[in-house]
Protein backbone atom coordinates (compact mmCIF):
# COMPACT_ATOMS: atom_id res chain seq x y z
CA UNK A 1 0.00 0.00 0.00
CA UNK A 2 1.07 3.31 -1.03
CA UNK A 3 1.86 5.03 2.87
CA UNK A 4 0.92 8.57 1.20
CA UNK A 5 -2.49 7.70 -0.83
CA UNK A 6 -3.86 4.56 0.89
CA UNK A 7 -4.40 3.28 -2.83
CA UNK A 8 -2.40 -0.40 -4.01
CA UNK A 9 -0.61 0.58 -6.74
CA UNK A 10 -0.01 -3.48 -7.62
CA UNK A 11 -3.76 -4.46 -7.66
CA UNK A 12 -5.98 -1.72 -8.41
CA UNK A 13 -9.50 -2.66 -7.73
CA UNK A 14 -11.87 -0.68 -9.44
CA UNK A 15 -15.58 -0.81 -9.03
CA UNK A 16 -18.16 0.60 -11.96
CA UNK A 17 -21.17 1.38 -10.56
CA UNK A 18 -23.40 1.64 -13.46
CA UNK A 19 -24.33 -0.38 -16.20
CA UNK A 20 -25.35 2.12 -19.11
CA UNK A 21 -23.30 2.90 -22.25
CA UNK A 22 -20.34 4.77 -20.34
CA UNK A 23 -19.93 2.63 -17.44
CA UNK A 24 -20.09 -0.94 -19.71
CA UNK A 25 -17.43 0.70 -21.89
CA UNK A 26 -15.11 1.99 -18.89
CA UNK A 27 -15.10 -1.38 -17.29
CA UNK A 28 -13.80 -3.16 -20.77
CA UNK A 29 -11.32 -0.27 -21.81
CA UNK A 30 -10.12 -0.95 -18.15
CA UNK A 31 -10.22 -4.87 -17.81
CA UNK A 32 -7.82 -4.38 -20.94
CA UNK A 33 -5.45 -2.83 -18.94
CA UNK A 34 -5.69 -5.77 -16.30
CA UNK A 35 -7.06 -3.87 -13.70
CA UNK A 36 -9.09 -5.81 -11.26
CA UNK A 37 -12.65 -4.15 -12.34
CA UNK A 38 -16.03 -5.20 -11.22
CA UNK A 39 -19.28 -3.68 -12.85
CA UNK A 40 -22.24 -3.40 -10.84
CA UNK A 41 -25.73 -2.69 -11.09
CA UNK A 42 -26.60 1.53 -9.33
CA UNK A 43 -30.26 0.29 -8.04
CA UNK A 44 -29.56 -3.14 -5.99
CA UNK A 45 -25.74 -3.03 -5.71
CA UNK A 46 -25.68 -6.60 -6.20
CA UNK A 47 -21.96 -7.74 -6.46
CA UNK A 48 -20.49 -4.50 -4.69
CA UNK A 49 -16.72 -5.74 -3.11
CA UNK A 50 -16.26 -5.12 0.21
CA UNK A 51 -13.82 -2.43 -0.35
CA UNK A 52 -12.58 -1.18 -3.72
CA UNK A 53 -9.38 1.24 -4.23
CA UNK A 54 -11.30 3.20 -6.86
CA UNK A 55 -15.25 3.06 -7.45
CA UNK A 56 -16.56 5.17 -10.29
CA UNK A 57 -20.13 6.34 -10.47
CA UNK A 58 -21.80 6.34 -13.54
CA UNK A 59 -25.22 6.48 -13.44
CA UNK A 60 -27.80 9.40 -14.12
CA UNK A 61 -26.64 13.19 -13.27
CA UNK A 62 -29.56 13.67 -10.58
CA UNK A 63 -28.70 9.96 -9.45
CA UNK A 64 -25.17 10.32 -8.37
CA UNK A 65 -25.33 12.18 -5.12
CA UNK A 66 -27.75 9.66 -3.85
CA UNK A 67 -25.99 6.63 -4.78
CA UNK A 68 -22.79 7.97 -3.85
CA UNK A 69 -24.35 7.54 -0.14
CA UNK A 70 -24.64 4.01 -0.35
CA UNK A 71 -21.30 3.75 -0.88
CA UNK A 72 -19.95 5.28 2.07
CA UNK A 73 -16.76 3.84 3.14
CA UNK A 74 -16.33 1.44 0.80
CA UNK A 75 -13.68 2.72 -1.32
CA UNK A 76 -10.23 5.12 -0.39
CA UNK A 77 -11.43 7.13 -3.80
CA UNK A 78 -15.01 8.02 -5.10
CA UNK A 79 -15.31 9.54 -7.87
CA UNK A 80 -18.38 10.01 -10.95
CA UNK A 81 -18.14 10.60 -14.49
CA UNK A 82 -20.33 13.34 -15.34
CA UNK A 83 -19.31 16.77 -17.18
CA UNK A 84 -22.23 18.69 -15.26
CA UNK A 85 -22.48 17.83 -11.34
CA UNK A 86 -19.69 19.21 -9.42
CA UNK A 87 -17.35 16.66 -7.09
CA UNK A 88 -19.27 18.62 -4.30
CA UNK A 89 -21.80 15.88 -4.70
CA UNK A 90 -19.35 13.83 -3.69
CA UNK A 91 -18.00 15.05 0.16
CA UNK A 92 -17.90 13.05 2.90
CA UNK A 93 -18.51 9.87 0.65
CA UNK A 94 -14.58 8.82 0.90
CA UNK A 95 -11.37 10.02 2.23
CA UNK A 96 -10.75 11.02 -1.59
CA UNK A 97 -13.20 12.14 -4.04
CA UNK A 98 -12.89 13.06 -8.01
CA UNK A 99 -14.34 13.62 -10.95
CA UNK A 100 -13.57 10.95 -13.71
CA UNK A 101 -14.48 12.98 -16.64
CA UNK A 102 -14.56 11.36 -20.40
CA UNK A 103 -15.93 13.63 -23.16
CA UNK A 104 -17.40 11.29 -25.28
CA UNK A 105 -20.27 9.83 -26.73
CA UNK A 106 -20.72 6.46 -25.95
CA UNK A 107 -22.98 3.71 -27.38
CA UNK A 108 -23.00 0.05 -26.09
CA UNK A 109 -22.69 -1.44 -29.27
CA UNK A 110 -20.02 0.89 -30.63
CA UNK A 111 -16.34 0.08 -30.46
CA UNK A 112 -14.24 3.31 -29.77
CA UNK A 113 -10.64 4.34 -30.22
CA UNK A 114 -9.98 5.72 -26.07
CA UNK A 115 -6.23 6.48 -27.19
CA UNK A 116 -7.65 9.93 -27.99
CA UNK A 117 -10.68 10.38 -26.07
CA UNK A 118 -10.30 13.84 -23.80
CA UNK A 119 -10.54 12.56 -20.08
CA UNK A 120 -11.13 15.95 -17.61
CA UNK A 121 -10.45 14.83 -13.81
CA UNK A 122 -10.38 16.98 -10.37
CA UNK A 123 -9.64 15.56 -7.29
CA UNK A 124 -10.12 17.20 -3.94
CA UNK A 125 -6.46 16.05 -3.09
CA UNK A 126 -2.93 16.05 -5.03
CA UNK A 127 -3.12 12.43 -4.21
CA UNK A 128 -6.65 11.53 -5.78
CA UNK A 129 -6.03 13.92 -9.17
CA UNK A 130 -2.73 11.47 -9.60
CA UNK A 131 -4.57 8.45 -9.17
CA UNK A 132 -7.47 9.28 -11.07
CA UNK A 133 -5.32 10.62 -13.70
CA UNK A 134 -2.96 7.29 -13.85
CA UNK A 135 -6.21 5.61 -14.34
CA UNK A 136 -7.43 7.98 -17.11
CA UNK A 137 -4.19 7.89 -18.96
CA UNK A 138 -3.71 3.56 -18.99
CA UNK A 139 -6.48 3.66 -21.99
CA UNK A 140 -6.13 7.80 -22.99
CA UNK A 141 -3.11 10.15 -23.93
CA UNK A 142 -5.48 13.10 -23.51
CA UNK A 143 -5.70 13.03 -19.85
CA UNK A 144 -6.14 16.87 -18.12
CA UNK A 145 -7.23 18.58 -14.89
CA UNK A 146 -10.47 20.54 -14.91
CA UNK A 147 -12.56 21.94 -12.17
CA UNK A 148 -15.84 21.58 -11.78
CA UNK A 149 -16.57 25.41 -13.08
CA UNK A 150 -14.42 24.53 -16.36
CA UNK A 151 -16.04 21.09 -16.45
CA UNK A 152 -19.75 22.44 -16.53
CA UNK A 153 -18.43 24.76 -19.70
CA UNK A 154 -17.15 21.30 -21.01
CA UNK A 155 -20.19 19.81 -20.88
CA UNK A 156 -22.26 22.78 -22.18
CA UNK A 157 -19.82 23.14 -25.21
CA UNK A 158 -20.26 19.59 -25.82
CA UNK A 159 -23.75 19.39 -26.05
CA UNK A 160 -23.87 21.93 -29.16
CA UNK A 161 -21.10 20.34 -30.83
CA UNK A 162 -22.29 16.81 -30.23
CA UNK A 163 -25.71 16.22 -28.96
CA UNK A 164 -27.35 19.05 -31.05
CA UNK A 165 -25.45 18.08 -34.09
CA UNK A 166 -26.56 14.50 -33.82
CA UNK A 167 -30.27 15.94 -33.63
CA UNK A 168 -29.69 17.81 -36.88
CA UNK A 169 -28.48 14.70 -38.54
CA UNK A 170 -31.52 12.88 -37.65
CA UNK A 171 -33.57 15.58 -38.74
CA UNK A 172 -31.61 14.93 -42.07
CA UNK A 173 -32.30 11.65 -42.00
CA UNK A 174 -35.90 11.85 -41.69
CA UNK A 175 -35.62 14.24 -45.14
CA UNK A 176 -33.84 11.80 -46.73
CA UNK A 177 -36.53 9.39 -46.10
CA UNK A 178 -39.40 11.24 -46.63
CA UNK A 179 -37.62 11.07 -50.59
CA UNK A 180 -36.23 7.46 -50.55
CA UNK A 181 -32.70 7.92 -49.94
CA UNK A 182 -29.83 7.03 -46.81
CA UNK A 183 -28.59 9.28 -44.36
CA UNK A 184 -24.74 7.42 -45.13
CA UNK A 185 -25.04 9.84 -48.51
CA UNK A 186 -24.35 12.69 -45.68
CA UNK A 187 -21.10 10.57 -44.26
CA UNK A 188 -18.43 11.96 -47.11
CA UNK A 189 -19.66 15.31 -46.08
CA UNK A 190 -19.85 14.79 -42.49
CA UNK A 191 -16.19 13.29 -42.19
CA UNK A 192 -15.04 16.46 -44.46
CA UNK A 193 -16.48 18.54 -42.54
CA UNK A 194 -14.45 17.16 -39.05
CA UNK A 195 -11.33 16.89 -40.71
CA UNK A 196 -10.89 20.27 -41.84
CA UNK A 197 -11.25 21.40 -38.51
CA UNK A 198 -8.24 19.90 -37.82
CA UNK A 199 -6.73 22.86 -40.10
CA UNK A 200 -9.12 25.93 -39.30
CA UNK A 201 -11.66 26.68 -36.45
CA UNK A 202 -15.07 26.79 -37.21
CA UNK A 203 -15.93 30.19 -37.44
CA UNK A 204 -13.67 29.95 -40.61
CA UNK A 205 -14.82 26.51 -41.85
CA UNK A 206 -18.67 27.91 -42.30
CA UNK A 207 -19.91 27.28 -45.52
CA UNK A 208 -23.66 26.87 -46.92
CA UNK A 209 -26.11 29.36 -48.27
CA UNK A 210 -26.39 31.15 -45.05
CA UNK A 211 -22.35 31.96 -45.06
CA UNK A 212 -22.30 33.18 -48.52
CA UNK A 213 -26.12 35.24 -47.70
CA UNK A 214 -27.83 33.02 -50.83
CA UNK A 215 -31.19 34.83 -50.26
CA UNK A 216 -33.12 32.76 -53.48
CA UNK A 217 -31.64 29.41 -51.72
CA UNK A 218 -32.46 29.98 -48.47
CA UNK A 219 -36.19 31.44 -49.18
CA UNK A 220 -36.27 28.39 -51.30
CA UNK A 221 -35.50 26.11 -48.04
CA UNK A 222 -38.17 28.12 -45.90
CA UNK A 223 -40.71 27.59 -48.48
CA UNK A 224 -40.50 23.51 -48.56
CA UNK A 225 -40.65 23.49 -44.85
CA UNK A 226 -43.74 25.90 -44.22
CA UNK A 227 -45.70 22.84 -43.40
CA UNK A 228 -43.45 22.24 -40.49
CA UNK A 229 -43.47 24.96 -38.52
CA UNK A 230 -41.08 23.49 -35.95
CA UNK A 231 -38.25 22.90 -38.68
CA UNK A 232 -39.09 26.01 -40.37
CA UNK A 233 -38.67 27.94 -36.98
CA UNK A 234 -35.35 25.99 -36.25
CA UNK A 235 -34.16 26.64 -40.09
CA UNK A 236 -34.71 30.23 -39.90
CA UNK A 237 -32.92 30.58 -36.34
CA UNK A 238 -29.72 28.56 -37.48
CA UNK A 239 -29.60 30.67 -40.19
CA UNK A 240 -29.96 33.99 -38.48
CA UNK A 241 -27.20 32.32 -35.79
CA UNK A 242 -25.00 31.62 -38.83
CA UNK A 243 -24.92 35.12 -40.34
CA UNK A 244 -24.40 36.66 -37.13
CA UNK A 245 -21.47 34.58 -36.32
CA UNK A 246 -19.96 34.71 -40.31
CA UNK A 247 -20.26 38.93 -41.31
CA UNK A 248 -19.10 40.63 -38.93
CA UNK A 249 -21.37 40.43 -36.32
CA UNK A 250 -24.38 42.34 -38.18
CA UNK A 251 -27.71 41.59 -37.35
CA UNK A 252 -30.13 39.72 -40.07
CA UNK A 253 -33.33 38.36 -39.36
CA UNK A 254 -35.69 36.11 -41.41
CA UNK A 255 -38.83 37.88 -41.51
CA UNK A 256 -42.27 36.43 -44.28
CA UNK A 257 -39.78 33.96 -45.94
CA UNK A 258 -37.51 36.86 -46.90
CA UNK A 259 -34.12 37.61 -45.74
CA UNK A 260 -33.81 40.92 -43.95
CA UNK A 261 -30.58 42.86 -43.30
Amino acid sequence: MDNNTGFIPCKRRITIVGTGNVGTHLAKALTRQRYDVSLIGSRMLTGLPERSDVILIAVKDDAIAETAKKLKGKAWCIAHTSGSVPMAVLEGCADAIGVFYPMQTFSKDVELNYSDIPFFIEGNSREAETVLSEIARSISGNVRLANSADRKKLHLAAVFACNFTNHLMAIADDILKENGMDYTVMLPLLRQTIDKLHSVPPSQAQTGPAARLDRNVLDAHIDMLKGERHLKELYEEMTAQIILKTHNNRIFTISDNQLQK
